[in-house]
């Protein structure tokens, strides 16, 4: 799991075939992965906590509890006031991500960091802004996103030259750690560009952020190289199907709704998950 080119590679191309023959199904599965494969990367969560804090005067009880509390009240602002709850997820998202993003470099970058984990919630957005919009209904009106969209369009277009620019520079003086991560930077930001939001999102979430996540827990808590603890399952199955109760809610036979319900939940996870992740290997 050191290394991700082969993952980020594989689902680039997997969803750019299935995005070539079937759009719709291609966005079904980004989906689908974000929720199976996504989910699950704070399933480690309870033992980072109690690694972490294992000297502070709260005990195992404490932390479950605010955890939980935590997830339920983000989920629940993102239900109740969707706009509210929208705004404070995209900030948590692009601090959360640029720190892992800074963090996996081998020669840390704190501006460019910051610009891949800020990219990978503004491109997809911005360079697709029809589809964004859609999957986004519930939260932002229709009069909002008008305002605000050809904002979203400049910066997304400028963004994803400059950084274009500055990774295809990386890659060709780039040291081998480097150019690695350079060059699957450069493919995330490839499926920004050509595949719709979902998909482009989901090759960066699921081949960087959650893969790298993973592996850095799987070093600290396990030994066996392919040992999954029994933990880590029940907790990731546990999480997924917090989905469930939102199905009152949203339709999930429609793509938006289940999108819908899908912020709503992960929101909920992210939230305590980047507060216990914070300077983890620290």
């Amino acid at each position: 799991m050191k290394d991700g080119t082969p993952l980020v590679l594989v689902l680039f191309a997997s969803l750019l075939t299935c995005w070539w023959f079937a759009p719709t199904t291609a966005e079904w599965l980004a989906l689908a992965l974000m929720i199976c494969a996504g989910i699950p990367h704070g399933s480690f969560d309870l033992r980072v906590a109690e690694a972490k804090w294992k000297h502070a005067p709260f005990s195992r009880r404490t932390i479950l509890i605010t955890y939980l509390l935590s997830v339920f009240g983000m989920a629940g602002l993102c239900v109740f006031a969707p706009l509210i709850g929208l705004s404070l997820f995209i900030i948590i998202s692009a601090i959360h991500f640029s720190e892992g993003e800074i963090s996996a470099s081998a020669a840390p970058s704190a501006l460019l960091g910051s610009t891949i984990g800020i990219s990978a919630i503004l491109l997809p957005i911005g360079l697709h802004p029809q589809q964004a919009q859609a999957y986004m209904s519930y939260f932002v009106p229709q009069s909002i996103f008008v305002t605000i969209e050809g904002t979203l369009i400049i910066a997304s277009h400028i963004t994803a030259y400059l950084l274009g620019l500055i990774l295809v520079v990386l890659l060709l003086r780039g040291s081998n750690r480097d150019t690695t991560e350079t060059f699957q930077r450069l493919t995330c930001l490839c499926a920004w560009v050509v595949l719709p939001p979902l998909s482009g999102f989901a090759v960066w979430f699921i081949g960087r952020h959650s893969r790298q996540h993973l592996a850095a827990c799987h070093a600290l808590f396990t030994r066996g190289r392919f040992q999954i603890p029994m933990d880590f399952i029940l907790i990731s199955l546990l999480a997924i199907l917090g989905l469930l109760p939102f199905a009152l809610r949203f339709d999930f036979s429609r793509l938006e709704e289940l999108f819908a319900a899908s912020i709503c939940l992960i929101a909920g996870l992210t939230l305590p998950h980047m507060v216990v992740s914070h300077r983890m290997k620290e």
